[in-house]
């Protein structure tokens, strides 16, 4: 029996669809930031908001079939990820991304983003009961691990 601390299914299912959502919603924002300063970036930034959004939604879906309940639609975002985004707090004097440093310092957060995620599901992927949920965990554990690969690689370009 399971203790009520305990993950289950439907506990690992709303935190990964509000992590999906925070990351979704924080990599849009970054993309407007990016825009005129980089617009490569911007563009990476926008496809992998894109890609959360799509996770989301796929999570949600699963919530639905196993859980037999529709997923909350106001989920907040899990306080570990508030102390990846607090790097934001030091660039907020433009809101544009201006030079080399500022940029830097938001990738920096979003790799560290992408790596407690990929940890996230790493963690959790062996202590799921519906194989539906490992599945579609594990298959984000791939993704989030593409994710941090994009991020070291922009990183080194700055």
């Amino acid at each position: 029996m399971k203790s009520p601390d305990s993950f289950d299914d439907r506990k690992i299912l709303l935190l990964a669809i509000a992590i999906e959502r925070c990351c979704a919603q924080l990599y849009q924002d970054c993309a407007y930031r990016f825009r005129p300063y980089n617009p490569g970036i911007s563009t990476v930034l926008e496809e992998l908001a894109k890609e959360e959004r799509q996770h989301e939604q796929e999570l949600t879906v699963l919530f639905t079939e196993v859980i037999a309940e529709d997923a909350a639609l106001e989920l907040p975002a899990p306080p570990q990820l508030q102390a990846y985004t607090q790097g934001l707090r030091q660039v907020s004097d433009h809101f544009f991304v201006v030079n080399p440093p500022m940029a830097r310092t938001i990738l920096e957060m979003a790799l560290e983003i992408e790596r407690y995620t990929h940890g996230f599901y790493l963690d959790i992927q062996d202590k799921l009961d519906d194989p539906r949920v490992s599945a579609l965990i594990c298959k984000l554990v791939a993704f989030e691990d593409d994710h941090v690969r994009v991020f070291l690689e922009r990183l080194e370009r700055i």
